[in-house]
Order: C-alpha cells, then structure tokens, then sequence
C-alpha cells in the first residue's frame, strides 16, 4: 500500500560526488507527488556549503547567488517536514541519500536516508526500459517526457518525479515499495524548527543584479563631509581584475553607509577614481585602444554614464600629448605582480591549476597553499568563493581576484627562475574586459 501522502522526489546539486572529501550540498529540491503521480507541491533552495562551489561548469550554481543562501542546519526543519510520511524516490538514489545524510550528520541528527530506504528511477527505468541508458535526461527521453534545465535541482527532480509518474502509469510493478522503504515511511524524525530562513533561487539566466549604487541613499543628513580614504582604498582592491563581485559590492555598500556616505558621495568618488585613471594613461604622452577600453569598462562597473571616460580622458590631456615613441611602462590600473609576490589558488580553474601554477612559478611567483598576511593576492575560481582560503583572505585583507586578472599579470612579466626575485616590478598591461588572453 502506497503511502497516503504519496511520494517525495528528491534532487541535490553538490560541490563533487565523495562526501568522504568534505564535498556538501549546493541545491535541493524536493517534489510531491499523490499516490497516482500528480504533483502537488515543489520546493527548493540553495545552500551556502562554506566552501568552493567546485564543478560550476557542470551545476551553473554562482557563488554570488549562495553568498545569501541558508545553510544546511537552517533549513533542516522544512526538509524533515517535506520527507517525513512519504516515500521518497531519486534518480540515482543512493547518491542523493549519501549526501544528505551527510549534511544530517554534520548537524548531529542520525537520518534515516539510506541507500536501501528510497524510490530509485534509474534502477526502475532500466527494469522497464532496459534499452534507455541511465542518465535522467535519456531516461526521460526514451519515456517520452520533455527536455528540462538539466543539472539545476529543481528542474532534476520535476524529470525524476515525471518519470516517477510514467513508471506508476505504465510500469507500476517496478516502483512497487520494498519492506524498507515502507519502514521509511513509518520512521520517526524529531522536531526540528520550521521556516527559520526563507530559500533562496538562483538568479534566472540572463538576469543581472541592480548596480550596488542602487543600495545607496540618495542624500544623508551629517554636519561635517565623510572621509572617503578607506572606500577609495577598498575600490581599488576590488577593481584588480575589472570586476566587481557580489561580495565585494556589499562590502562597498556597508563600508560606504558606515562612513556616512550617500549615493552623490559615492559617484563623486567614483569620478574621481576614473580621473586618476585617465592621468595615468597619460602620463607616457599617448592612450592605447587597451588602456580606452580599460577605462571604458571601470566607467561601467563603477555605474557611470557610457560617455565619461570619453570626457574624463579629453580634459585630463595634457598639453603637447601624443608625439613620443617612446613608451613608458604605465598601468591604468589592475593586478601588479612582481617575482617574489606570493599567491594562493582556490577552486576549480578554467586553465587548471598546474597549468597556472607552473606559469607563475616561471615568472618567479611563489604559489603557496594558504593564505597569509604576506599573500599578495587570492586568486578564485569565483571571487564570491566561501571556501575557507577565501574567508581566510576576507579576514586578513588580503584581496581576491579571478583567474582572468591572473592570466593578464602573468602575460605582462617576463619568465624568471622559480622562486628568484630580481627585485624589478613590472605593470601589468591592461586588456579590455571580456578578452581572453
């Protein structure tokens, strides 16, 4: 006999496939079904893991978009509430089971979500469909289901429940419940506190979040002008690799709001910060289509008016400019390195991290594995990374920056012996936004 408040299907997205490597839970979803199939309620959210976010290639998941999310043990009580009574199912079951027993464990609750106590539609398609591979999205093919967002949870688990539901329709005999999951059902769960945190979606394809300047008053009453040194200083750091990630917009905001500053306030630094930027493209007589780009892409993230920097660099051209050869070595601004510099990696790199660590090596970097307060920089998969090397760095001030502002510095140094200093510094030349090197 079905349970009579039918069945919980059940998708996660993870950090990798072994729990025993201290991989977690980025995405779950649960979807009910009635005893005949029809689905009656979905739920999901994101989870903050603590850590990289690993394979994003494959799960799509931003560490912007987890930076706000619950962790495990906050919504462990609306998870309990949405298993308990039903029998549970999972493309691939065991592997869905593992990982969230593991998040249960590391709260100290001994869950019942055994490789033996749930619904597995992989297992099940292949009795009745033995010609279908085993994938979720060939199984749903072979069975006539439509094509879905693969690798989000959501959309997993809706093809794993409407799969679920041709099985029940077509094949019932090979999603008839066993003894133990039956046992499931019955299986007492504690009480748990429910909606302690509200979930969190990811941010739909396509979709940009409003400019941090959006987050600012647009005037504050105060007697005296705030001092503008430390934002100045903290947009500097988190314009190294022309980019300015979701944390490091919320630290610009709460810094900004903690020294008194309105939203005039903090565009009038913004301007300021491009005309320094135009001086120094300058100052060798000539600006390259690089460096105009360069400032193009600052105007944008600082939330300017497209024609700024066009009239920034007008004004700030000095008399007599454009007639030298001669180049000097000059920076609009980004990541500077020079041999001897340490540096840290964190998480899943495009390039591969040997790959980027031998190339900084040759240029006589020093690739260490943690963070310290002589690392120069934290380069991340993500910049909005939670790992531990990452919160290491927030705490330290130690800045991060992507992989893309890594590849620039290390294109702009000469090779070296590893691990030798010359004690000479050399800028980095800066490339527009968006350009691989």
């Amino acid at each position: 006999m079905i349970s009579p408040r039918g069945y919980a299907v059940i998708d996660t997205e993870t950090t990798g496939l072994a729990t025993g490597w201290h991989h977690r839970v980025v995405e779950i979803a649960v979807i009910h079904l009635d005893p005949d199939g029809t689905v009656t309620d979905e739920w999901c959210t994101l989870l903050n893991p603590g850590r990289d976010l690993g394979r994003q290639d494959i799960h799509g998941i931003r560490a912007a978009d987890v930076r706000h999310a619950p962790r495990f043990d906050q919504i462990a009580g609306d998870l309990v509430e949405r298993l308990r009574g039903r029998l549970v199912a999972a493309h691939n079951w065991p592997f869905d089971a593992g990982h969230v027993r593991a998040e249960f464990d590391r709260i100290g609750i001994d869950a019942p979500v055994l490789p033996e106590a749930g619904l597995c539609t992989m297992r099940a398609a292949g009795a009745a469909m033995p010609w279908a591979p085993r994938s979720l999205r060939e199984c749903c093919a072979a069975a006539g289901l439509p094509e879905r967002d693969w690798h989000s949870a959501r959309d997993d688990a809706l093809a794993a429940a409407g799969l679920l539901a041709h099985l029940i329709a077509r094949a019932p005999e090979v999603v008839q419940p066993t003894p133990d999951q039956y046992r499931f059902v019955s299986r007492s769960w504690p009480r748990l506190p429910l909606g302690v945190v509200a979930p969190v979606r990811r941010t739909p394809v396509g979709r940009k979040e409003p400019h941090f300047l959006a987050r600012l008053v647009e005037r504050l009453p105060r007697d005296e002008e705030p001092r503008v040194d430390a934002y100045f200083s903290l947009l500097d750091e988190a314009l190294l690799d022309r980019r300015i990630s979701g944390s490091e917009a919320d630290a610009l905001v709460e810094l900004a709001c903690s020294l008194g500053m309105d939203k005039g306030d903090v565009v009038a630094v913004h301007h300021s910060y491009l005309r320094e930027l135009a001086r120094a493209a300058w100052a060798d007589g000539t600006v390259t289509d690089a460096e105009r780009s360069d400032l193009d892409t600052v105007a944008t993230l600082l939330g300017l008016n497209d024609r700024v920097a066009a009239t920034v660099l007008d004004e700030e051209r000095p008399t007599g400019a454009g007639g030298s050869d001669a180049r000097a070595e000059v920076t609009v601004g980004g990541l500077n390195l020079r041999p001897g510099d340490r540096i840290v990696l964190t998480g899943e790199m495009r390039h591969g991290r040997h790959v980027l660590t031998e190339r900084a090596e040759a240029c006589g970097l020093r690739v260490t594995g943690s963070v310290s307060g002589r690392t120069r920089v934290l380069v991340a998969a993500d910049p909005d990374s939670q790992s531990t090397k990452a919160r290491r760095a927030h705490a330290l001030g130690v800045p991060i920056v992507d992989e893309h502002a890594l590849v620039r510095a290390l294109d702009s140094m000469p090779s070296a012996t590893p691990g030798k200093s010359d004690g000479t510094t050399r800028r980095v030349a800066t490339a527009p936004q968006g350009v691989e090197p």
